[in-house]
């Protein structure tokens, strides 16, 4: 393997989890309304320990492993059109698997689903067909969401993401 390889690895793991992130934001942050957006919530120390507790958990059902250590935590400030306040952060990392044959990626998809669903995970369907290659399930009691990207036999690279919903990152709102 050549030096190029774990960074080709790292940079579409970057790319995974901006592209995870955005999907999630798009879907709002686990808030309905305004008032609900003020409340306090955990910080972005406690969201990113529950994702590594998330990844650690799914990545010890799954037929794979890793290619590479996790990148950093991408953290992004929920997006404008959430209708505010301003201010909350959302974190996400993953993993990357790198090119995995189609049938482990099949039984990968099917340990994922089940192991996710057995821990009260919920699946979300894909809006009109925007990401037919992800797999996407969301704890309805936190709102943290697990997305399983580049499942399709013509993926090339098969990625595990784990999102916070909109957090303060001190989990207190401004005053």
């Amino acid at each position: 393997m050549s030096a190029a390889a774990p960074a080709s690895a790292l940079g579409r793991v970057t790319v995974a989890a901006v592209l995870a992130v955005t999907a999630l934001t798009l879907g709002a942050c686990g808030a309905d309304t305004l008032q609900d957006r003020a409340k306090p919530t955990i910080t972005l120390d406690q969201a990113r320990t529950r994702i590594d507790g998330y990844l650690a958990a799914i990545q010890s059902q799954l037929p794979v492993q890793a290619v590479s250590l996790p990148p950093a935590f991408s953290d992004l400030e929920c997006d404008a059109n959430d209708v505010g306040p301003h201010g909350r952060k959302q974190s996400s990392r993953g993993y990357d698997f790198g090119d995995v044959p189609s049938d482990v990626k099949a039984k990968t998809v099917t340990d994922y689903r089940s192991y996710l669903s057995g821990q009260g995970f919920q699946a979300v369907p894909d809006a009109a067909g925007s990401h037919p290659d992800w797999v996407r399930m969301k704890n309805p009691q936190n709102q943290f969401l697990a997305i399983l990207n580049g499942t399709s036999d013509s993926s090339h690279d098969l990625t595990l993401q784990v999102s916070s919903p909109c957090i303060w990152p001190d989990g207190t709102p401004p005053k």
